[in-house]
């Protein structure tokens, strides 16, 4: 289906400039994403993917500020760990991945960093719910050290992949939204890999009660068949802004629109956001049963989207070596599995199809397990 949609997409019109004239299908997938985004969102810009939506964000932002009067503002808060795409020195310095940011260094000015909600190993060394969210709360602390006035954004994935699917406290993104509010700060929530239905919401956001004030998106907004990023904005954002200096060439591309638009149907139709849900519960719990090995840490998800956390000590929870999870991947990669490193590669990624039946469920827990003991025996353990 969604192959015949992109052929009679470009049968019907393959391109044409966003520079003078929307098209139909950015149209009506703008209206798609109006009903089905969170809270006020409902102005929508589409590029090539979640990079250039990033950047688009982040444009987007100082351009408020600026059209408000508040031409200073040029700071933008990421955490560390985090991953917000591959485009430009400004968006390098927002991924934190330290690998990553060691080769684009100089950083560009403004980036600034705190720490992520990563309970299992707790940068402040407290446990939750005791902690009372020092993760969130001190970014307030930071904000105020830099200067308020000097923050265009927050930015933030409302599911950390970093880490590897790490989602935070229920109170942490309530915290930061009150946080942006009392410094007129936006928060930019990415949902680039998170979104349509990857955690078994259509938008991660969803676990959360946390408004964002601009929201990026691809990835799963096509299924894959079909480069795409959005940004979405809410009204109070956008009226401010006389012009938006931004133009793509390929910008709301009328064949990529179109398969966003027939990913959506399929996405409702068949309810695979619902199966997502209930089959990730299914997936977890059978993942879950390898704790019983000593070198796993923390087994976490949401929906299709699980990791697995390992620790040379179940005490301290300090991490497996890279090189241990290197070889299990390949290992996995043998046997027919494709799984991954986390970018901070202290933990697996496992995210299958949205349409994955329980028996192939039941043969990747098998054969993660198998990975799992093969290590383990080659570490005499």
């Amino acid at each position: 289906e969604l192959a015949q949609a992109i052929y009679d997409q470009m049968i019907e019109l393959a391109y044409f400039t966003p520079l003078m004239f929307a098209n139909e299908p950015a149209i009506k997938l703008a209206e798609v994403l109006s009903e089905i985004t969170p809270g006020a969102i409902n102005q929508f810009i589409f590029e090539c993917d979640g990079s250039e939506a990033v950047e688009t964000a982040m444009k987007l932002a100082k351009h408020y500020h600026y059209f408000k009067g508040d031409k200073g503002r040029y700071k933008v808060l990421s955490r560390k760990g985090a991953y917000h795409g591959v485009n430009g020195i400004g968006v390098r310095a927002l991924g934190s991945v330290v690998p990553m940011r060691h080769m684009m260094e100089p950083l560009a000015p403004g980036s600034v960093f705190a720490e992520s909600p990563y309970c299992y190993r707790c940068p402040y060394d407290l446990t939750y719910p005791d902690c009372d969210i020092v993760c969130a709360r001190d970014i307030e602390h930071i904000i105020e050290f830099e200067g308020p006035e000097h923050f265009s954004a927050i930015i933030g994935e409302p599911i950390q992949q970093g880490f590897g699917a790490l989602a935070p406290p229920k109170e942490y993104w309530p915290i930061i939204r009150e946080i942006c509010d009392n410094f007129g700060i936006l928060l930019i929530i990415d949902e680039v890999i998170c979104g349509f239905g990857r955690t078994g919401k259509m938008f991660a956001t969803e676990h959360f009660d946390a408004q964002p004030d601009i929201m990026t998106m691809a990835k799963g907004i096509t299924s894959g068949y079909i480069p795409l990023g959005a940004v979405g904005a809410t009204d109070a954002v956008m009226e401010p802004i006389e012009v938006f200096n931004h133009l793509h060439t390929y910008g709301n591309h009328p064949v990529s629109c179109a398969a966003g638009l027939k990913t959506i149907e399929i996405l409702q139709r068949e309810n695979l956001v619902e199966a997502s849900e209930n089959l990730g519960k299914y997936f977890l719990e059978g993942l879950q049963e390898l704790e019983r090995h000593s070198i796993v840490g923390e087994i976490r998800g949401a929906g299709m989207w699980t990791a697995i956390d390992f620790t040379v000590n179940q005490k301290t929870h300090a991490p497996l070596p890279a090189e241990h999870l290197v070889n299990m991947a390949e290992r996995a990669k043998k046997k027919g599995l494709i799984i991954k490193l986390a970018p901070v590669r202290q933990a697996i990624e496992l995210a299958p199809p949205l349409t994955i039946q329980k028996e192939e469920i039941d043969e990747a827990i098998k054969i993660i397990g198998e990975c799992i003991s093969e290590e383990e025996k080659e570490m005499d353990l």
